[in-house]
């Protein structure tokens, strides 16, 4: 009858210097022992059979081991360590494999040690049963054989943090391509606020109130033929075309059917997720996590900063710590079903990276694909992550300064644009409508007549892009009348 959480078990990695939780199962009313390097513990499970222990802070350590046992029942964990622990999270390019990345396998070669658990994408639960079912969720200690199916992005940023700590190192990958934000976060919460409720919950369930199952099935199994078939076009036009990149692919054949049918199994419905995803996590506590997502809510993009923060707030609260976020950017994109919707994304990211303490945001938009969402090459943007997290948790002297506007001001007839991370340069603004290159002196460039507004990269795939030191600044958009 003794049983632990999964999210305990051999080869974990839990986080150093704050406390930890370790849970499980036994028969009710039943004396629980803990030994946990080398120090002991006990608890009594509840009528229902329940228990949990909070182990005190720990430092740093690469090893060691646990008990637990009742007076009939014993199980031992080994190779436990104590370190940093990351939560890497989002949907499709977070979520997107390190075998499909355009690096990989050359960027595996010389890895440094890692451990990590990849919480199964589990849809919807019926009849007690997770559907897709899959094996227990398990920490692996990272090898070369066993890191293929990790998200890439944070492969490649647990890989530069390496670099320069000394301390045992772990990622946790809850991530689901195709997610809202909405997914992710607990029904009551989202049915707090107003608009969260009319715009994310309300719309989707009032759309299917009287759907049956039979006919959500009927539904699912069409859109599954559907993507068979635009499947079978994919491979043939690949080997009509072996040459051809995957972007040039989407930009003839067009995108994988998408979104999938509405209803009780569908991944993407409101707070799904969050229960069968997020749930099994938010007992473990965290160095920091890593978000990646906002492509699904461009239908959304004008609440996207509201939808954004509460997540945030409330992860914090689930997690129980005020734990530093650090957001990926959305890159450039061509977006056609929701034209011109990710400078608004991108500027809801950078409203909660300004807003909220300890929420740090990356630029990536030099990092993307015309035409394919999904860029294959992870490389820069891990590795930014990653800089950026030794910059910020670790004060590590990375030069991971990204080109940004730090204010404006008008003078006269004339609006004045001052700079951080960038001295002299060349910049494409938008200007009332109408593009002007201006030069970037000492950090500042001066725009003469602006009545209305002034913008920079303010498109989903803006070209133009000013880089320095091989870094892209933020776009922005300012109403100057």
């Amino acid at each position: 009858m003794l049983k632990l959480d999964p999210i305990f078990s051999d080869h974990a990695l839990i986080q150093h210097s704050v406390e930890n939780t370790i849970k499980g199962w036994a028969s009710p009313n039943e004396t629980i022992h803990v030994v946990f390097h080398e120090r002991s513990f006990q608890t009594i499970s509840n009528k229902e059979g329940e228990w949990s222990i909070v182990l005190p802070p720990f430092l740093p350590i690469w090893s060691t081991e646990c008990k637990v046992y009742t007076e009939r029942e014993m199980i031992e964990i080994h190779d436990i360590a104590i370190g940093d622990l990351y939560l890497a999270a989002g949907q499709s390019n977070m979520e997107y494999k390190l075998e499909d990345e355009a690096n990989y396998p050359g960027s595996a070669k010389d890895m440094k040690p890692f451990r990590f658990l990849i919480v199964p994408p589990v849809e919807y639960i019926q009849n007690g049963q997770e559907v897709p079912s899959f094996e227990k969720m398990n920490w692996k200690n990272a090898t070369i054989e066993n890191i293929k199916t990790l998200s890439a992005v944070s492969f490649y940023a647990i890989q530069e943090i390496a670099k320069k700590t000394k301390i045992p190192l772990g990622i946790v990958g809850c991530y689901k391509g195709g997610t809202s934000a909405s997914c992710w976060i607990d029904e009551e919460v989202l049915k707090h606020n107003a608009i969260l409720k009319k715009e994310y919950y309300d719309t989707y369930w009032t759309d299917i109130k009287d759907q049956s199952e039979q006919e959500e099935d009927q539904k699912r199994n069409a859109y599954q033929e559907k993507l068979q078939d635009y499947t079978q076009k994919v491979e043939a036009y690949q080997k009509q075309y072996p040459d051809r990149s995957l972007s040039q692919l989407k930009h003839d054949l067009g995108h994988t059917p998408w979104p999938g049918p509405k209803g009780n199994k569908d991944f993407g419905r409101p707070s799904g997720l969050y229960h069968t995803m997020f749930s099994k996590i938010k007992d473990l506590s965290f160095k920091a996590v890593w978000w990646y997502q906002g492509e699904e809510d461009a239908k959304h993009a004008d609440i996207y900063a509201i939808l954004l923060g509460t997540l945030i707030d409330s992860w914090r609260i689930d997690l129980h710590d005020s734990l530093p976020f650090f957001l990926v950017q959305l890159p450039n994109y061509i977006e056609t079903t929701y034209p011109e919707t990710w400078p608004i994304l991108r500027e809801a990211q950078m409203k909660n990276a300004r807003g909220k303490e300890d929420v740090e945001i990356l630029c990536a938009l030099d990092c993307g694909d015309d035409y394919n969402i999904h860029p294959i090459d992870k490389t820069k943007i891990g590795k930014r992550l990653g800089q950026l997290v030794l910059k910020t948790l670790y004060d590590f002297n990375e030069l991971i300064l990204f080109p940004i506007l730090k204010r404006w001001k008008r003078v006269d007839q004339d609006i004045v644009l001052e700079f951080s991370n960038i001295e002299d340069g060349t910049i494409l603004l938008e200007v009332d409508g109408f593009e002007h290159e201006y030069r970037i002196e000492e950090g500042k460039t001066v725009v003469p007549n602006a009545k209305l507004t002034i913008s920079y990269a303010y498109k989903n795939n803006p070209k133009s892009l000013v880089m320095h030191n091989e870094l892209p600044m933020f776009p922005f958009y300012l109403n100057v009348e």
